[in-house]
């Protein structure tokens, strides 16, 4: 859970500044403006892209078996609120905790 905290915080105080000196409409930047206009952020952003899927796929299932499919949802929302870098440890820390107390 404490490293999720840290890559919210982390994200964020990369994101916010950014939108408070762009305005609210320039958080679109981060997902389908500028980023695309290089090979590196073309690169990074099917990186991503592909991280996002794969986790969810292999989470939703996991989820499911553990009994914990609203906490999925919560990394679902914390993927695209915050970034797949506080979703999945998040996730990992509440399949973690659901498995030393069933086990």
């Amino acid at each position: 859970m404490a490293l999720a905290a840290v890559a919210g915080v982390a994200q964020n105080a990369i994101a916010l500044p950014y939108v408070r000196k762009h305005g609210t409409r320039s958080a679109a930047d981060f997902f389908v403006g500028k980023i695309w206009s290089t090979v590196p952020g073309r690169f990074a952003m099917v990186d991503l892209i592909l991280v996002v899927i794969a986790f969810h796929v292999w989470a939703l299932p996991e989820a499911r078996r553990l009994g914990i499919v609203r906490w999925w949802l919560v990394t679902v929302l914390l993927t695209f609120g915050v970034g797949i870098g506080s979703a999945i440890p998040f996730f990992l820390a509440v399949r973690a905790r659901t498995v030393r107390v069933a086990g």
